[in-house]
This record gives C-alpha cells, structure tokens and sequence, in this order.
C-alpha cells in the first residue's frame, strides 16, 4: 500500500517508502512542474533526523520501469546533523521523471542504505490557447430564428493522456463596444468541461442586447491530487488572442401606422 506523502514546504518535499511495484502508478504523479516552478525533495522525516554531518545523500534519475539509472548520479553532502540539503528538481525536458535516493554514511565505515522507491515527477509543457472563429453576426432577441447566438470555442494545449489528474482552469473575458464586459455570464454562457479537457465553450446568447463583441480565454494548469509548482504559483496561465468581432444586429424597432405627410 502506498504511503502517505508528506506535504511539500516551501524548499522542501517529504519523501515517503512505497510498497507497491513503483510503475503501478505510473498516470498518478507526487509533483507536477510547469514553467519555472522548482521544488526541492527530502527523504522522509525519519531518515532525515538520523543523518549526520559529512553522510551523502545520491539522488539518481530512474526509467519509468524503476529499473535503469538515467544520467549520472547526485550526491549532495550533510553538513549539519538531522538536516537533509534539499535536491533541487527544476528545468526538466517535458515528461515524466522518475528519482530514487539512498543514504551513504561518512568514511571511513561509508555504509549504503537501501535505495528508495520512486518519486514521481512530470513537466509540464508551456500551455497555449486558442479561440475557433463563431458566427460572425446574428440578429438580438431572435429577431432571426435562424441565427440565435454565437458559440466560441477555446482549444489549449492537449493533455498526455498518461495525466490524469491534470486539467484546465478557462477563464473568458469580452469587450462590447471596446468596453469591457465585468461579467460574462450576463451575456452568454460558459459551457461545462467534459472529455477531453482542454475544450471550452462560451455561447454569447440573443438576450446580450445589439453591439460589437470581442471575446479572450485564458487557461491554467490544475491538479486533482499531488502537488502542483508554476511560476510565481500562478498555474502557468495562457491567453488566447482576440476573437474576430461578433456582431449583435438590433432588433427593428415594432412601427405603429401612422398617415403619410
């Protein structure tokens, strides 16, 4: 049975043992990185307070089966007793990381502890956000019955489908008349996000009133379990360019008949 992690602080993650075969979860993740988030990684609290000063913690990258190093190995050195410098996880290719860590004493006796299981790690790629081209025009209070509203489209980046826990936070915003709309959902709605995740929908709607709209989305990366890092904790947010304009055409006005002069 997995164990519980501890949290990650602000330098620092918690690095707990696993029973289960370290690729049995290979779609769940301990940390997700995206842009210039950075983390440091720990052994657990209880290795820790037993490491005395001049012991070397190896940090070592692995392949997603555990089972052949990649790269060369990390030795970071204890300099005080019961505090473990943090290995530093930051810049990495896109993709899944895989890091294991084991103990050597101080010499002369330098005894190596058992390696520990896998901490898992992905990078995220820089998300990116585009808006489909709606219906150009349409006529307000369906004073056409044939062209009723205007659905946007917002396509960002597609997921890997190895992450699971990870989706996008959209977030829309308009203009109308050059000015800005303070709350979209006065003049439209925001569709649900179902499968896949990376689409979104907004439906300006014939009860808008007549105007010029312009419309932007913008996503971030979120996570349903582990523990996002992203530049300055923002979710790495993306924006979209502008929409073409969309043009409400007023409704006539109803006439009363009246005598010709």
């Amino acid at each position: 049975m997995k164990t519980t992690l501890k949290k990650l602080s602000l330098v620092a993650v918690a690095f707990t043992l696993f029973a289960l075969p370290f690729n049995a979860l290979a779609d769940s993740f301990d940390l997700y990185l995206c842009g210039t988030g950075t983390a440091g990684l720990i052994p657990d609290a209880t290795v820790t307070a037993s490491l005395k000063a001049n012991d070397q913690l190896i940090w070592q990258e692995f392949n997603a089966a555990g089972t052949t190093p990649i790269g060369s190995a990390t030795p970071i050195n204890v300099v005080t007793n019961g505090v473990a410098p943090p290995f530093t996880v930051t810049g990495l290719s896109v993709g899944a990381h895989y890091y294991k860590v084991h103990v050597v004493t101080s010499s002369p006796t330098s005894c190596s502890g058992d390696v520990s299981p896998a901490f898992n790690v992905y990078s995220l790629p820089a998300p990116g956000v585009s808006l489909a081209a709606p219906t150009a025009t349409f006529c307000e209070a369906g004073s056409n019955t044939g062209l009723t509203g205007s659905i946007i489209t917002a396509t960002a980046t597609a997921l890997a489908p190895i992450l699971s826990d990870v989706s996008y936070e959209f977030t829309w915003t308009a203009t109308k008349d050059a000015g800005v709309v303070g709350d979209v959902t006065t003049i439209g709605a925001i569709g649900a996000i179902t499968t896949p995740v990376n689409l979104n929908t907004f439906t300006l709607n014939n009860t808008a009133g007549h105007g010029a709209y312009i419309f932007k989305a913008a996503v971030k990366y979120k996570v349903a379990a582990g523990t996002l890092r992203s530049d300055t904790g923002t979710g790495c947010v993306a924006e979209s360019a502008a929409s073409p304009t969309i043009t409400v055409t007023p409704k006539p006005a109803t006439p009363t008949i009246v005598i010709a002069p």
